[in-house]
């Protein structure tokens, strides 16, 4: 679909649709850029205060994956208000607003549009050092990957739609889900990180896929090693799971090799198409296990499930 948009060149457009990047990034002046990013779908949770807090993490996690700082936000909203009512809706905003306090941010505006399928996201502004930022494109040999959430926020959601999910496994995916990447990325940024983004839609392979067509390297990913929410196994193996995590799954078959002793529900989860799923960073190896520890001690839900190596971008799974 891109290649119906023109690209114009400007110097000052720093990443834009010519890079897999998280957010677009215009040079401010020599020591400073603004970083945003768009980010809106429907709800993933019944409750209406939850689904707007985790739409306000899910659209931050773009900057923080950037390594930028959140200025402000603006709302995006689509609902049929007699439909809904002025309650959920004001549920929504509410959420929405308070996960937006919580990192420091107000939100400044937005639009809103009739529309029978209810849809909410933010736009979030901020802003960033050029020569600091983190981007998809420069993963090193060497470097270690390290996966800041657990894995199965899509599984568990589709669970919860079809009735299938445990009432503790919904409470664990809305925990992480609402969980802001803020203070990862503060953790990571004590640390020298070589390249950055967040694990959502396309899930932890696709992502990685993006960082390693964009580096011109290939990966090696432990299987057992990631995070997983409870009771996503289970639900994998039964057979439920969102029908992006199909589309991710055959998007990546062309990129991965994978170790025959791995369970399909494990191939499942490592596809899932997560919502404000965790910031997955490459840095020296040495570095990885102490900032793992330094995740986990946040409260994140972190693991080192791999490694960034020499060769054509392509992923090896091992068990």
């Amino acid at each position: 679909m891109l290649g119906f948009v023109e690209l114009r060149e400007d110097p000052k457009l720093l990443i834009g649709l010519e890079t897999p990047d998280d957010a677009a990034v215009y040079r401010l002046g020599e020591d400073q850029a603004i970083v945003a990013s768009l980010d809106f779908f429907a709800p993933v949770v019944d409750d209406p205060a939850d689904f707007g807090a985790i739409a306000a993490a899910n659209a931050l996690s773009d900057l923080y994956a950037m390594r930028a700082r959140p200025l402000f936000a603006l709302n995006i909203l689509a609902v049929q208000l007699e439909q809904l009512g002025g309650e959920v809706v004001g549920a929504i905003l509410r959420g929405a607003s308070e996960t937006c306090a919580e990192a420091g941010i107000s939100i400044a505006g937005g639009h809103s549009i009739d529309d029978p399928e209810p849809k909410f996201g933010l736009v979030a502004l901020g802003t960033v050092n050029p020569e600091t930022l983190w981007r998809k494109s420069s993963a090193r040999p060497g470097n270690a990957i390290i996966l800041g959430k657990a894995l199965g926020t899509g599984v568990i959601t589709t669970g919860l739609k079809q009735g299938t999910a445990s009432p503790g496994s919904v409470a664990a995916a809305v925990g992480s889900m609402r969980r802001l990447n803020q203070e990862a990325a503060a953790v990571l940024a004590r640390y020298r990180v070589d390249a950055a983004t967040d694990v959502t839609g396309y899930g932890l392979l696709g992502h990685l896929a993006e960082v390693c067509r964009a580096s011109g390297v290939a990966a090696r990913v432990r299987a057992s090693a990631p995070e997983l929410l409870p009771g996503a196994i289970e639900l994998a193996a039964e057979g439920i799971r969102p029908g992006g995590t199909d589309r991710n799954r055959r998007w990546v078959e062309e990129i991965v090799t994978w170790a025959d002793s791995i369970e399909e529900a494990r191939r499942v989860l490592l596809c899932d198409a997560q919502t404000s799923g965790g910031l997955l960073a490459c840095l020296p190896e040495e570095e990885a296990e102490l900032a793992a520890d330094e995740l986990r001690e946040a409260g994140y839900a972190a693991a080192v499930v791999g490694s960034i190596e020499e060769g054509e971008p392509h992923i090896f799974v091992e068990e």
